[in-house]
């Protein structure tokens, strides 16, 4: 492994200009190497890629029983990438660049694990700045007290959620004041600070609508006043110097969705569809619902990069749902306007692997999958923890059409390998979706499991019986067959959950 640092010697280089021919070569291999201290052997390392207009990308690193791994990433444009290993962080990446992480594996907590870390290659001293900034925020209340924010949501209206954030922004900015006084940094590390707290920012202001449906009995529910989002438009334009952040830059993509449909709420209808106020979330038929998100993004969104970028992720969430008919459906509109090889190429390559699991889909030889025609929702809870008895069972019921749901399938697959020793057996259950499209996604996932498919009298059930709102839902069963705890914040990528399923196998 330390022969392999040598090798480290492409060069450092990001260009804060208007887009230019930079991002149109071919990708560029990118490095991530590094060692684990304390290396525990059933755990797994794994790279979050955040890529501009797609889903976030999961690589699972090579690693050997000393906790050396080595990872690599394609891509033609700068990225920053989540580290995970119990706790995860930011790095930041260039096309080319080789980078090696060493860091103390004991710790599950952000900042004790970036204190122990290091840096070496072409890519180190940017680096070293981005994990010291990391540490502030991490380590500081106010993060903390955004971990609370759901119970206050639970009580706030839409203008006192506004007021918190933007007194909680005043704050974060004196993280940054802090971490320019107490180091001498670069122009790149500055810049990706002030991107990073944007980020949180715009991830806080989108969680509001979502959050708060949960606890007023679903979307329609919520409201949110016009121009609320508007904010979001003073912001533009947005420039290829963002690129060194991506995730703040889609957090932001993701956000503007919200403005565009805010557009939209003076429209007529004719019956044909509604905008649920202030959620972003338009009903209707589904081939009319596409027309309008596309046509609306096109019409709303002026700056012509951003387009692009909300343009693919239209087509990309329609991707992960492994639903390619939206693409085909408005492909000229896609060639006509995502003109920028970093999204087009890989935009194109992604339609046509998701066409090739749709006409040849495999689903993994050790998924379990459980006949549910004939049962009511009573009889497939009791055949759950009936067959499973003497093991913690963690439940995730999701859909087909659910993208936080899909997000987090990833992670699933980790976890399994992580408690593939243990007694621990992961029970996955899909409502209101079709078979095949059932069938497509566990092939595209490769899960191992428990698989059941409820049909819609049967999601009714379930929703019912478990006071479900809302999509993915979690569960948590003891050895005994006891739920100890259920809710949407069980989620894979929750960095306590681990703990808790931990908890109850001891």
């Amino acid at each position: 492994m330390k022969k392999a640092i040598c090798l480290f010697i492409t060069a450092f280089i990001i260009i804060f200009s208007s887009f230019n021919n930079e991002y149109n070569d071919a990708p560029k291999i990118i490095i991530v190497a590094g060692k684990i201290n304390n290396y525990e052997p059933n755990l797994q390392l794994s790279l979050g890629v955040n890529r501009l207009g797609f889903d976030q990308e999961l690589i699972l690193a090579k690693i050997d029983s000393s906790g050396n791994f080595l990872a690599t990433i394609e891509s033609r444009i700068p990225l920053d990438v989540w580290v995970a290993y119990k706790t995860n962080f930011l790095v930041l990446l260039n096309p080319g660049d080789s980078l090696f992480v060493q860091f103390d594996g004991k710790y599950n907590d952000r900042p004790e694990l970036l204190e122990t870390i290091s840096f070496g290659g072409n890519a180190a001293e940017v680096n070293k700045n981005v994990a010291k900034f990391q540490q502030l925020y991490f380590s500081n209340k106010i993060y903390h007290d955004w971990d609370k924010l759901n119970e206050l949501i639970k009580e706030w209206d839409f203008a006192q959620y506004i007021q918190y954030l933007d007194s909680a922004l005043s704050e974060l900015n004196k993280i940054y004041e802090r971490f320019i006084a107490e180091n001498n940094l670069d122009n790149i590390s500055k810049k990706w600070a002030l991107l990073f707290i944007e980020g949180a920012f715009y991830s806080r202001l989108g969680s509001y609508a979502f959050s708060k449906q949960y606890f007023v009995g679903g979307a329609k529910n919520v409201y949110i006043p016009k121009g609320s989002y508007d904010r979001l438009a003073n912001r533009l334009p947005i420039d290829t110097s963002m690129f060194i952040n991506a995730d703040a830059l889609g957090n932001f993509s993701d956000l503007f969705r919200y403005y565009v449909i805010d557009k939209l709420r003076d429209r007529e209808t004719n019956g044909e569809w509604e905008i649920i106020p202030g959620i972003g979330v338009i009903e209707g038929a589904s081939a009319i619902t596409d027309s309008i998100l596309i046509f609306s993004t096109i019409e709303f969104v002026n700056d012509p990069l951003l387009l692009q970028i909300m343009l693919t992720q239209i087509f990309d969430q329609n991707f992960e749902r492994q639903d390619i008919a939206v693409y085909e459906r408005f492909q000229d509109v896609a060639n006509t306007y995502i003109k920028e090889p970093f999204l087009r190429i890989p935009l194109q390559q992604k339609y046509l692997q998701t066409k090739q699991m749709i006409e040849n889909p495999q689903i993994y030889t050790e998924a379990v999958l459980k006949e549910t025609a004939n049962l009511s929702i009573n009889q497939i809870m009791d055949d759950i923890f009936q067959k499973n008895k003497g093991k913690v069972i963690y439940v995730d019921i999701w859909a087909t059409w659910c993208g936080p749901c899909l997000s987090q399938m990833p992670i699933s697959k980790l976890m399994e390998h992580e408690f593939k020793d243990e007694d621990v057996v992961f029970v996955y259950i899909c409502l209101e979706s079709e078979e095949n499209q059932w069938k497509i996604l566990l092939a595209q996932f490769q899960l191992d499991g428990q698989h059941y498919l409820l049909s819609n009298k049967q999601s009714s059930e379930i929703r019912n019986l478990l006071s479900i709102t809302g999509i993915p839902f979690y569960l948590l069963v003891d050895k005994h067959g006891v739920i100890r705890e259920k809710g949407s914040h069980l989620r894979p990528s929750s960095m306590d959950v681990r703990d808790k399923i931990r908890e109850l196998l001891n």
